[in-house]
């Protein structure tokens, strides 16, 4: 077997191990510096009278001077290791001279605290051997990237230049030595923008690196993690060295990389027809990570393409490990250490087989005709489901998926080139591939053998066509996003097509974006799971949900010009609460990021969707703390957007963030329904018993104790149940709720007992076995919080706040009605979104309950936050922070009051209106109220449609004026002009907001069930234009 020339050059000393220079003693034998430790070794290994003196000369000799191994061994370990390695080695050569064996022993021995493994190392590009479980041995042991609870070790790896044998057919075997220890760290919780190394990195590595280029490499890795806004991304150098040597260094914070990054490294550098001489890990304080290679290529006859230049190599290696960086644990990883895949198809192939994972699970084409079937006849909502989960075609499971790849590489392989002609902007710049050898492929994939292998492969395709934007080629990203045209979805399954989807990859996550309309608005929630049971459940639903919640979202924002979305992120199992919530913060931000740059694409990806987007988000689950909606607005900032301010919603008031809960902005919606229904029934709110979900710790419940003056009986949260049936002290119930408002702990366990009457009680959560004064024993105490709103007590109204979605369902509404059928609860205004399922709520209607649903009553928190959004969008930098942030000891603009104050009353305008609508058509078409709300809001985003798709109502500048002068709060009209806010504000956006206010105002004015008359729009635009006599406004004829 031919050796190249050199090969002993390529494995010349790196000098970054910490040995000092040896100058001019570069020629003297290492057996000779160590003198002394070596005739301590000679007389160890003599004693043991196991060998000649031949043979203890002559291997101590090739042991020292001859094999290779890097001085800082012999510099760190004492005779008796040395002795005790150097024998272990020697009987391991003879058994494999004399037996043919490949066995050599793995030595590993602890001193000092120093961990020190000896193993044999290969430069034949072997897929398995020895070293790939030591390697993953001493990365789950020493290394536990991503594992913050324990620390990161220090390791130094240096191979021998010689081999260990011999013969000839044994020249590329090598000893690889491992030398591990805990850092000693100068400071061991650093500030967060601490750059000095001499601060952050091992003192005796720190003293001997300092003012070297190792010094300044790092300290630019470091500088570039700290200074970054996320922190999450890999900072990455690479620099070439003699003797056909690269130098690369990869720094990452260790919370947002995978356990086994240190693994995907070395399989890209493999595949890739290279090998490390030497690495290192060096640890800092403030938890930065700095992994070393100096790497060259693998003999000629173990590579592919022998041609191809180091520096090429490189170039691939470093784009690898950053595309491995952003990938999550999975089996596709184990293809790249196979070799039979490259790292990008191995990416794609992962990306695809999530796609096909969420998309081919159909509920399948029959239900649609049995759903209208049974519309016509007296079958219960439960009989359909059971009938609809029985025809559910189930989606392909992770292991078919990776199956189906296993069995095709050449196939996947062709879909990734058909990927990468659509996609990769080195080979479609101008995006003009758009459906490069689809039917070849298609006809190649129809004739595999197994079908169910066709069908998931074709399932790839349909990802390649679907995807419009992607950052997969992008250099610097810290997920994989990729905006889907939603045309593929289903009908069957969802019945309204969004306007665009978009998944979004992480180490630690799977995501999605769903919105409605082109300019849209909503929340994004992570999903916590602490159970792989629990994982499962929420990962099939994952995508539902977020479509289901987008598509409630837009029937809610009918009066703004936003329309519905919301981001669910699903977070891989976490063993602790501690741990998800670290990769909920890390998860958010790289979704943010993939999500900016799908908006916002640059010469790094190709762009075939050809149109501006613009994205706004919103907190919600999980995301309503930490400050994130704040850093998604500076991130935005950072990354060039022009509408950075009105990025997100729901930031501090510092940065001209107006909260919900601060100002009641949803309660104000609710509570105009409850006040507008007591109305109707001539009742004074004092003397309305309540039944109240949620309590003094939530929004939406201590803003209900703060604006009520209803006489409230029972409040239920997360502490427990709190019922008085003689009332509870309602100034009790607002100092709880202020509470909140302070920062001060607070629930309706807090309750004062002193004031409960003799049949008032307090049960909290982990009660067990408590006797309330009526001789009711409570078994459990969460139990009975869970079920106490199930007929627990009789209240006039009913007021969810707070709660489990779906806790009233078709399967327990009944526990509501006594035995003469009669509902325990008069009336029903919902907060909490869908806490009563929308079949539960006809059951309830058509028993006599006068109901109100979520979508009507509580869009006043959607209505606040497009105001917001409003103001961020219209007032440049300088106006805006004059005028709306909160300055140093809490300064209030007067702007900013008489702001808040108008959006209040807008809240409360638009309420009584669609009150009004629900109640009259209502009355009219005996159609139930929850339905109604539906039926309205469907109406006004289709007219709204219709109204930003028509140039000529578009174009009549009097009626566009006189519409958003209508629209636009008056005191930001006071302060910009109507002229100056239609230049300031995006096309498309002022258009919504045109179309939305005069849709929804149209149809509050109408029997919005009936086929409306284009002349009775015709009419309206005149009376808004002012060519006709003046008609009342809707809500001054409701007052």
């Amino acid at each position: 077997m031919a050796i190249d020339d050199n090969l002993d050059n390529y494995l010349h000393d790196d000098g970054l191990s910490g040995v000092p220079d040896s100058g001019d003693r570069e020629d003297v034998p290492l057996s000779d510096r160590y003198a002394q430790q070596f005739r301590e070794v000679y007389g160890i290994v003599k004693d043991l009278k196991t060998f000649s003196d031949d043979m203890i000369n002559q291997t101590m000799d090739q042991y020292y001077n001859r094999l290779g191994l890097n001085e800082y061994y012999f510099s760190t370990s004492n005779a008796k290791m040395i002795a005790n390695n150097m024998v272990s080695v020697l009987t391991a050569k003879i058994l494999h001279e004399n037996s043919g064996s490949d066995y050599f022993p793995l030595i590993e021995q602890v001193h000092d605290g120093r961990v020190f493994i000896i193993t044999r190392a290969s430069l034949l590009n072997q897929k398995i051997s020895q070293i790939y479980a030591v390697e993953r041995s001493v990365e789950q042991r020493y290394l536990n990237f991503g594992d913050m609870t324990k620390p990161v070790w220090r390791m130094q790896c240096f191979r021998s230049t010689n081999s260990i044998f011999d013969d000839p057919d044994n020249l590329f075997e090598r000893l690889r030595i491992y030398f591990l220890q805990l850092p000693n760290f100068t400071v061991t919780n650093p500030e967060p923008g601490e750059l000095r190394l001499s601060k952050l990195l091992d003192r005796d590595f720190y003293k001997n690196k300092k003012n070297t280029i190792t010094e300044d490499i790092f300290y630019k890795l470091n500088k570039q993690l700290v200074e970054s806004d996320t922190g999450l991304g890999i900072a990455i150098s690479g620099e070439p060295r003699e003797f056909n040597t690269y130098r690369i260094d990869v720094a990452f914070k260790r919370e947002n990389i995978q356990n086994d990054f240190y693994s995907r490294i070395g399989d890209c550098i493999t595949y890739n027809g290279c090998y490390s001489k030497s690495k290192y890990i060096d640890p800092l304080s403030n938890n930065v990570c700095i992994l070393t290679a100096f790497i060259t290529t693998l003999p000629s006859t173990e590579v592919a393409n022998p041609d191809l230049s180091l520096e090429d190599r490189v170039h691939s290696i470093l784009a690898g490990v950053r595309l491995c960086g952003v990938l999550p644990h999975s089996h596709y990883l184990g293809i790249l250490n196979e070799r039979l895949l490259e790292v990008h198809e191995m990416a794609y192939a992962f990306c695809a087989s999530i796609f096909v994972e969420h998309f081919s699970g159909s509920v399948g084409p029959h239900v649609a005709l049995i759903e209208r079937l049974t519309a016509k006849e007296q079958i219960t909502p439960s009989e359909l489901y059971d009938i609809r989960s029985k025809l559910m075609i189930p989606p392909y499971l992770p292991d078919q998926i990776f199956n189906a790849v296993k069995a095709n590489y050449d196939m996947v392989k062709m879909l990734y080139r058909h990927f990468c002609v659509l996609h990769c902007p080195l080979l479609n710049a101008y995006g003009i591939n758009t459906d490069h050898d689809n039917s070849a492929l298609k006809e190649m994939i129809k004739t595999l053998d197994d079908q169910k292998h066709t069908k998931i492969l074709s399932l790839f395709l349909t990802f390649n066509n679907c995807t419009l934007r992607t950052n997969f080629f992008a250099a610097d990203k810290i997920s994989l996003a990729f905006r889907l045209d939603p045309s593929f979805l289903s009908k069957n399954d969802y019945p309204q097509t969004p306007y665009g989807v978009v998944m979004i990859l992480g180490p630690y996550f799977r995501g999605f974006h769903i919105r409605f309309s082109e300019i849209s608005r909503g929340g994004i929630r992570v999903v916590q799971s602490f159970s792989q049971e629990a994982f499962t459940r929420n990962k099939l639903q994952v995508f539902d949900e977020a479509y289901n919640l987008s598509y409630t979202q837009s029937l809610k924002n009918k009066d703004i010009p936003e329309g519905g979305s919301k981001g669910v992120i699903l977070l891989d199992k976490a063993a602790t609460k501690e741990l998800a919530n670290v990769y909920t913060r890390s998860s958010f931000m790289c979704y943010v990021d993939g999500l900016i740059d799908v908006m916002m694409p640059n010469n790094e990806m190709v762009d075939r969707l050809n149109k501006e987007e613009i994205y706004f988000l919103g907190p919600d689950e999980h995301t309503g703390t930490g400050h994130l909606m704040d850093w998604a607005a500076n991130h935005a900032k950072a990354r060039g957007f022009q509408f950075w301010r009105s990025f997100t919603t729901g930031k501090d008031p510092e940065m001209g963030g107006i909260p919900h809960d601060t100002y009641g902005m949803t309660t104000a919606g609710i509570e105009a329904y409850i006040h507008e229904l007591l109305k109707k029934y001539d009742l004074k709110e004092e003397n309305v018993t309540r039944f109240l979900t949620g309590g003094p710790d939530g929004d939406l419940g201590s803003n209900a104790l703060l604006w009520s003056k209803t006489k409230t009986l029972t409040v239920i949260d997360r502490s427990g149940v709190l019922h008085d049936p003689e009332g509870l002290d309602i100034n009790e119930l607002q100092r709880l709720a202020a509470n909140r408002l302070k920062g001060e702990a607070t629930s309706s366990m807090h309750y004062n007992e002193a004031l409960l009457s003799e049949k008032g009680f307090k049960v909290p959560e982990d009660a067990v076995d408590m006797i309330l004064p009526d001789g009711t024993k409570v078994k459990h105490g969460y139990k009975f919080r869970d079920e106490f709103h199930l007929g627990g007590c009789v209240s006039d109204l009913f007021n969810p706040c707070g709660g489990r979605p779906s806790s009233i369902t078709p399967f327990n509404v009944n526990k509501l009605f006594d035995e003469k059928g009669k509902c325990v609860y008069k009336f029903i205004v919902e907060g909490a979104n869908v806490f009563i399922t929308q079949d539960a709520r006809r059951i309830l209607e058509n028993r006599g309950v006068i109901l109100f649903k979520d979508a009507s009553t509580n869009k006043g928190g959607v209505t606040s936050s497009s105001f917001e959004v409003l103001a961020a969008l219209v007032l440049d930098d300088e106006t805006f922070d004059e005028k709306m942030t909160v300055k140093a000891g809490g300064e209030f603009p007067q702007f900013r009051k008489d702001y808040i104050n108008e959006i209040l009353h807008l809240i409360t305008r638009n309420a009584r209106r669609e009150f009004h609508a629900l109640w009259n058509e209502g009355l009219r078409s005996g159609i139930p109220r929850c339905d109604l709300t539906d039926i309205l809001s469907s109406k006004i985003i289709g007219l709204k449609k219709d109204i930003m798709d028509s140039n000529p109502l578009w174009d009549d500048m009097r009626l566009v004026q006189s519409v958003l002068s209508k629209a636009i709060p008056q005191s930001l009209l006071t302060l910009v002009p109507i002229e100056e806010i239609m230049k300031r504000l995006p096309d498309r956006y002022l258009r919504s907001m045109f179309a939305s206010y005069l849709a929804s105002t149209f149809y509050y004015t109408q029997n919005f069930t009936d086929d409306t008359s284009v002349f009775a729009f015709y009419e309206y635009i005149q009376v808004l234009k002012g060519d006709a006599a003046p008609i009342a406004d809707t809500a001054s004829l409701n007052e």
